[in-house]
């Protein structure tokens, strides 16, 4: 057996045990902490909140240009302290006490806090140049760079692709930091709350990497989100090239269909998963248009395969959206299409061969768009 047969194998192995796996967060025991600090800010409070998930504002007040922040949280809670002009700082809750300088990050306290500040710092210096250049922008320019990202600006101008690509290394930049911070910390906490964050930005061979369950941060409570998708892009890695899991959906009319209807039939089945409340997904149907427009009659089959739980509002978003493709309903719940497919985050394109083996899982926009008119020679 070779090593790329044993990875395979592996993969698939481990992805049949994500399937059913569950976070377990470890919550440590509620303390007190204080954080005290200075800021050039003229408002009257800075506000703090825990941030991993988002929790609720507390308000403390300025004084002569200083603060003190108090409360009880768990432990090792994420916690954010801003300012009102921008200078927002992330926090570890901790017994020791923690001074800090919102605006130059000079930070006193435990060696964990002043590592956490010090990654933080580093973005700063990112955003010092980016930010005032973004904020240099017209909306119109803004829109035009996330429809070159999201391969929906057919008419891009040579601006337009001079702006994209200073964009690009931004974001190129930021990624950068966030895989340094990990990989400088993984001895400690600090890792859950950029996996918490930025765990979208990751590819696999990173989210493999990170994802230990041995790490000292796998089960902070941060960590529940990127748990879920790394085991459903396990799930994913494993059906590919493999056929395609069958599912059983509902139509508009109440009638129940399998996919196994439409695969295995000499034709490409491709499969967009979305929902009635996802706004990324309402705004690709212009775009899945135009798609089904120019391969519905050339041996592609589209399947709409919404996630509501409401069925009534899938329904009043198919007749508002007049979407010219098959229509399916499979709500979120254990066992659905979406889990077959590893699907974590909506909208999701799932492209299936003639044979029906699944050809891809992670196809969207231009990405999507180069991948049809190879298979259609155009």
């Amino acid at each position: 057996m070779n090593k790329k047969t044993i990875i395979t194998a592996l993969l698939a192995l481990v992805a049949l045990a994500g399937q059913g796996q569950t976070f377990t967060p470890i919550v440590e025991d509620s303390i007190d902490f204080v954080i005290t600090g200075t800021t050039t800010s003229s408002h009257d409070n800075v506000a703090m909140f825990p941030c991993a998930p988002i929790g609720e504002i507390v308000k403390f007040p300025i004084v002569d240009g200083k603060f003190k922040v108090i409360g009880r949280q768990p432990r090792h809670t994420f916690i954010q302290i801003g300012d009102n002009i921008g200078n927002d700082l992330r926090f570890i809750v901790e017994e020791t006490p923690t001074d800090i300088n919102l605006v130059t990050g000079e930070v006193t306290g435990s060696e964990l806090q002043q590592r956490f500040i010090r990654c933080q710092m580093r973005e700063r210096d990112v955003d010092r140049v980016a930010k005032p250049w973004w904020n240099s922008l017209g909306d119109e320019e803004k829109d035009r760079i996330i429809d070159m990202r999201g391969g929906r600006l057919p008419d891009a101008t040579a601006k337009d692709s001079a702006n994209f690509l200073k964009f690009e290394d931004f974001m190129g930049d930021r990624k950068a930091l966030v895989r340094q911070n990990i990989r400088e910390n993984k001895d400690n906490i600090i890792p859950a709350w950029y996996l918490y964050t930025d765990h979208d930005k990751l590819n696999y061979e990173e989210m493999l990497e990170f994802m230990r369950e041995d790490a000292a941060y796998a089960h902070h409570p941060a960590m529940e989100r990127p748990w879920k998708v790394y085991w459903g892009l396990l799930q994913q890695m494993s059906i590919t090239g493999k056929p395609a899991p069958d599912f059983e959906a509902e139509a508009p009319d109440g009638t129940m269909h399998r996919l196994s209807e439409y695969t295995g039939h000499g034709q490409y089945v491709l499969i967009d998963f979305w929902a009635s409340w996802c706004g990324p997904c309402i705004g690709s149907f212009p775009f899945m248009k135009e798609l089904h427009a120019t391969y519905k009659d050339r041996g592609l089959v589209f399947l709409g395969v919404s996630c509501d739980k409401d069925r009534n509002a899938w329904l009043k978003a198919l007749e508002k959206h007049q979407l010219p493709w098959t229509a399916l309903l499979s709500p979120a719940r254990k066992g659905d299409a979406r889990e077959l497919y590893g699907i974590t985050g909506i909208p999701a394109v799932i492209l299936i061969a003639p044979d029906g083996k699944v050809v891809s899982t992670d196809l969207e926009g231009e990405k999507l768009k180069a991948k049809l008119a190879e298979i259609f020679h155009e």
